[in-house]
C-alpha cells in the first residue's frame, strides 16, 4: 500500500477537476467576447449614424443657405450644382438605396452611407426665406428604430431675384 501512495502525479478525479474548470472558464471568456463584440457593432452604428446626420445636416445648411430662388419658386440654383427646375420640395428626394438625391444625382457620395444606413422621412419646406429640414436615419435591417434624426431651419442669405 505505501508503494501506491509514494507514486507523484495526479489522480484521475483531480484531473477531471481541472479539466471542469478550463471548460467553464473557457465558455465565460467566450461569452464575454461575443457580448462585447455586439456591443461594439452596436456603438460603432449609432456613431455612423449620428456622422451621417451631421454631415447631411451640414451640407443641407451649406447649400440652402446660399442657393437663389427664382421665377415664383419654381427655378432653384444651388452652388457647385447649377440651376435646378421644380419646387423646393419636389428637387430634393430619396432615392431606392435611402440615399438623398437633388436634381436627380446624388447629394454625397456612396460611401456617406456606411453599414446599410439610410434616409427615411425626409421633408423640406420653404416659407419666406427659411427653410425647414426634417429627416431620419435609419438601419435597412431595422426600419423601425430610428438611429439619428434632425429638425433644423435655414435661414436663406441670399435674395430672392424676380
Amino acid at each position: 500500500m505505501n508503494k501506491l501512495r509514494d507514486q507523484k502525479g495526479l489522480t484521475m478525479v483531480e484531473l477531471l477537476v481541472t479539466v471542469v474548470i478550463v471548460l467553464l472558464f473557457s465558455g465565460l471568456v467566450a461569452v464575454g467576447a461575443d457580448a462585447g463584440v455586439r456591443s461594439f457593432r452596436t456603438s460603432m452604428a449609432d456613431a455612423q449614424a449620428q456622422e451621417l446626420c451631421s454631415t447631411l445636416t451640414t451640407a443641407l445648411s451649406d447649400k440652402l443657405r446660399y442657393c437663389t430662388v427664382e421665377n415664383d419658386k419654381k427655378r432653384i440654383f444651388f452652388q457647385d450644382v447649377g440651376y435646378v427646375d421644380g419646387t423646393v420640395d419636389s428637387v430634393f428626394s430619396v432615392n431606392t438605396d435611402g440615399q438623398l438625391e437633388l436634381g436627380g444625382k446624388r447629394f454625397l457620395g456612396k460611401a456617406a452611407y456606411p453599414q446599410g444606413l439610410k434616409i427615411k422621412d425626409f421633408s423640406i419646406n420653404f416659407a419666406g426665406n427659411t427653410f425647414t429640414v426634417s429627416f431620419q436615419i435609419i438601419n435597412r435591417e431595422d426600419k423601425d428604430t430610428t438611429m439619428a434624426s434632425a429638425d433644423f431651419q435655414v435661414k436663406r442669405i441670399n435674395l430672392e431675384v424676380k
